[in-house]
């Protein structure tokens, strides 16, 4: 099936309809800007099922199944948006969604932005327009996060004017450091004194800045991924944050450094791409009257709840230690927050089903691995019942990692099989005819 990490097409037993078997040699990308993201090793914070090293393929099967690059893609778990990304610049008018709100404003950023933020109003306001640029340097640098070229943002942009100023506050106490930082009352240390205290500061700044309508939604969505971006660089962890190390790493005592989120550029000037931060199910709802091109679903794949994992970047996004008190040793929040049956064996079959069942779409895009909770004969009848022209590719691909083995952690194998199933949704979930194929946004109630 697999020589030295080629795709191949996997027949699925007689059980799909129509499956076509195909080898899938890459195709080089079809412009500048798909071709910098596919290329790229690196770039975005270490995420479970993160599809950045899977671009290249994911690109391909969509060039196989001959899905035009045009008419909306909904990326509904849209996770640190990698993909997102991709679609855009394939020619897609974007819809990116994931109910975590870290990776609702991330998405905000790289792809309702199609360019870097002005901060017109915050830099006009005499006061603030002052501080801030008397606290620029002429040798402003920060870092991009783009999935792109990895250039570093260079000074003289009205962006790097504001980036320099929150660089350059001094740290300060504050609920998030008491709670999750090194010297806090928490205990606990996800961060650096040093840092804990700095994001307390740079956080509470643009919070400010935006109940004083200073800075626009979208630039508010761009400063706070900047900030999350550089805060998983010096965190405190083994990778996800399910629990803090004992000790403080040294790449934890690195200084944080804020991102310059560099958002891929649309092909189509008139092109609306949204983000949402919504259940699924219920954004599924609301669009059922809009005939979509491509839905890509990448859901959990496994009994690991996101929200427990990834518990610390939800508070510096949501910045709301007032309405909650962080549970136990590693500081969670709420119980009952963002609990997805996609992470339940007993649920996640009919959780599957009713997506289906409510996408409005063209094409369905599937991803998942042989060791997801629903097994492949479950996702080949899933497909089957509601799909026609069904391909089944099978791709080895290197395992994440949270940790090393040791003596609570020792994983039975270095590698897994990810699966992408394309389809194209049976005539009976369709409500409209293809001349519903919108780029303009739609009226969501």
């Amino acid at each position: 099936m697999k020589r030295h990490g080629a795709m191949v097409h996997r027949l699925a037993h007689g059980s799909f309809k129509a499956v076509r078997r195909v080898r899938l040699p890459l195709a080089p990308p079809k412009n500048s800007q798909e071709s910098e993201l596919i290329g790229l090793s690196g770039g975005s914070m270490n995420y479970i099922g993160s599809k950045l090293s899977l671009l290249p393929q994911i690109s391909r099967v969509l060039d196989l199944s001959d899905v035009p690059p045009y008419g909306i893609a909904l990326d509904i778990f849209a996770g640190t948006g990698v993909v997102s990304q991709l679609l855009k610049a394939r020619g897609h008018t974007v819809y990116s969604n994931d109910w975590q709100y870290y990776s609702y404003l991330t998405c905000a950023a790289l792809i309702e932005c199609d360019s870097i933020p002005e901060f017109e109003k915050l830099l006009s306001d005499y006061e603030w327009g002052m501080r801030i640029r008397e606290a620029t340097s002429s040798t402003s640098l920060f870092p991009t996060c783009s999935y792109g070229s990895g250039k570093r943002f260079m000074s003289g942009s009205p962006a790097t004017a504001v980036l320099s100023y929150l660089s350059r506050l001094a740290g300060e106490k504050g609920a998030f450091y008491e709670a999750y930082c090194e010297g806090g009352s928490g205990n606990r240390q996800y961060f650096s004194r040093e840092n804990g205290m700095r994001i307390q500061a740079i956080r509470d700044q643009i919070e400010q800045w935006s109940k004083d309508k200073l800075i626009l939604g979208a630039e508010r969505a761009w400063l706070i991924s900047g900030l999350l971006e550089g805060a998983d660089k010096v965190a405190n962890t083994a990778s996800v944050y399910g629990a803090f190390l004992k000790h403080i790493k040294k790449s934890a005592r690195k200084p944080l450094q804020l991102y310059a989120i560099d958002p891929v550029r649309s092909t189509d000037a008139t092109a609306q791409h949204r983000a949402f931060c919504a259940d699924a199910e219920t954004l599924l709802r609301k669009l059922r009257e809009i005939k979509l091109r491509l839905i890509y679903i990448d859901p959990p794949y496994n009994s690991r709840q996101y929200n427990a994992n990834y518990h610390i970047l939800e508070t510096i996004a949501r910045w709301d230690l007032e309405n909650f008190t962080p549970r136990g040793v590693t500081g969670l929040r709420s119980a009952d927050e963002n609990v997805s049956e996609y992470c339940s064996k007993r649920h996640v079959e009919n959780a599957f089903r009713r997506l289906f069942q409510l996408a409005n779409a063209e094409f369905v895009l599937f991803s998942y691995n042989d060791e997801g909770l629903l097994p492949r004969e479950g996702l080949e009848a899933l497909f089957s019942d509601y799909c026609t022209d069904i391909a089944f590719y099978e791709i080895p691909y290197r395992r994440f990692r949270a940790d090393s083995n040791g003596e609570n952690r020792n994983y039975k194998r270095d590698s897994t099989h990810e699966f992408l199933v394309l389809g194209r949704l049976s005539a009976t979930n369709d409500t409209q005819t293809e001349s519903a194929y919108l780029h303009r946004t739609p009226a969501l109630a």
